[in-house]
């Protein structure tokens, strides 16, 4: 039997996205929060995602509305697999305009740590090693992704709306049927 490890399985793409599909809220809300998420997940900020969604929800509350649940799972993109090579992608984008010197490894380095202090030391190393070409392909990365991620989710979350919508038919359309063959039933 072939059992899939359950991190492996948490991890998995399509279960962030099914979830993303029964969210309660317009399409426009959980495509929005989205991406507000995949912004949020494509910048240097492992750790303190989640909370950075849920900071971007209350400062802009009185100007527009953004489902919550789907930031929050947009923003695990970035997770314990993903971070190194996210970042160091952001990182070479950044470089082009910022030239710097850091081989991959020593990059992946910064990610290694145990608890909050190391944590604390790396980040700070992070940025200020590496911070400005990191910052700015972050930047780019993460506007390129929230930007994207808008319309292929609302297009998504519509089209889902409308197979459900013609499944309801059918299934109006098939229960009615069902009733005009009966046979009529003597009292």
């Amino acid at each position: 039997m072939n059992e899939v490890h359950p991190i492996r399985k948490m991890l998995d793409p399509r279960l962030w996205l099914r979830a993303l599909l029964m969210l309660d809220g317009t399409p426009h809300q959980i495509a929005l929060g989205a991406a507000i998420g995949m912004f949020v997940a494509l910048t240097p900020t492992v750790g303190i995602q989640m909370a950075l969604v849920l900071l971007i929800a209350m400062l802009t509350r009185s100007f527009f509305k953004f489902n919550k649940m789907a930031a929050i799972i947009a923003v695990y993109v970035s997770n314990p697999l993903t971070v190194v090579p996210l970042y160091w992608f952001n990182y070479k984008i950044g470089t082009i305009y910022f030239p710097s010197t850091i081989t991959k490894d020593e990059f992946a380095q910064l990610f290694e740590y145990h608890g909050l202090h190391e944590w604390w030391q790396s980040m700070t190393r992070l940025f200020v090693d590496l911070g400005v070409p990191l910052l700015t392909g972050s930047f780019i990365v993460a506007t390129i992704g929230g930007l994207v991620t808008y319309p292929l989710i609302l297009r998504l979350l519509n089209r889902v709306k409308r197979i459900h919508r013609r499944e309801k038919q059918v299934d109006a359309v098939n229960s009615g049927k069902d009733r005009i063959h009966q046979e009529p039933v003597s009292v």
